[in-house]
């Protein structure tokens, strides 16, 4: 195999996005995207555009996530919705682009999931990971989260976590390591080269729930409202009054996604802590 710098015309001719998102939680079905941030870049090539966005999620940002990114519900009160934003960033990316992101099906989840949520069609740009991409070119490292990844090139000795700045870690940790990939002359060696994702590769895993919950069914198919008695694992059980939107799966459990008339905002029940239900006509 031969192996060049950047040598590499079709690599060069490639537009590239590197992608982050900040969210409100860690799974995509019961959780929100609070801000996007990318840089657009050519291999070899010194210019670069970026986009950044906060996003309104429409409900409480968590007060143990807002110690990671800092990003907290005064910062996004007067934010766009996520439906504008992405409309915007796939705008900014372009149809042709690779997108990279740092352990990418985390940022696919939660853009494919707020995709179908707004009902948005899922693009089709190829997408990389750069977790792969370092465990192909320098297998056996300790570690291969970005902050580590970064410090061991030295290229960053902190992790802000917001999604512009971790979006130009990713670009510069992708350009860091692509002069090591191997001579690339066409699509086609670009494909055979590397493991891609696309934002179909998102599983929402929704699932029809069993014969004995077919009023939560009738009640999304109809857009219906549910009274259920529900009990958390920090509290006991209380009446709440909801409306069914999805069925998710994680795991064993299922988990029903609705809109709860308490919060005014989308919230994610577990079926197996619903102790009572009935539909409200």
């Amino acid at each position: 195999m031969r192996w060049v710098k950047m040598d590499d015309e079709y690599l060069q001719t490639l537009d590239f996005v590197a992608f982050d998102t900040e969210t409100t939680g860690l799974w995509a079905p019961s959780n929100r995207i609070v801000e996007v941030g990318a840089v657009k870049f050519r291999l070899g090539n010194s210019r670069v555009e970026r986009f950044q966005s906060l996003v309104n999620p429409e409900r409480h940002i968590p007060v143990e996530t807002v110690r990671v990114h800092r990003i907290t519900d005064t910062m996004v009160k007067d934010a766009q919705t996520v439906k504008p934003v992405l409309e915007q960033f796939f705008d900014f990316c372009g149809k042709e682009a690779v997108l990279i992101a740092h352990n990418a099906p985390f940022d696919i989840s939660f853009v494919g999931c707020e995709l179908e949520r707004v009902g948005m069609s899922l693009p089709s740009n190829m997408i990389l990971d750069t977790v792969d991409i370092c465990r192909a070119y320098h297998p056996g490292l300790d570690s291969y989260s970005l902050l580590s990844l970064t410090q061991q090139f030295g290229i960053s000795k902190t992790q802000s976590h917001r999604a512009s700045d971790d979006a130009a870690l990713v670009w510069k940790l992708f350009s860091h390591v692509s002069e090591e990939f191997p001579f690339i002359e066409n699509e086609r060696d670009f494909r055979r080269a590397f493991t891609f994702y696309s934002m179909s590769d998102w599983r929402g895993e929704t699932r029809e729930l069993p014969h004995e919950f077919s009023d939560i069914s009738l009640a999304i198919k109809e857009g219906l409202t549910l009274e259920i008695v529900y009990a958390s694992h920090r509290r006991p059980p209380e009446a709440q009054t909801i409306r069914p939107l999805r069925i998710h799966a994680l795991k064993s459990a299922l988990y029903i996604a609705a809109f709860c008339e308490k919060t005014q905002e989308e919230r994610t029940f577990r079926l197996d802590r619903i102790k009572s239900f009935r539909l409200l006509r």
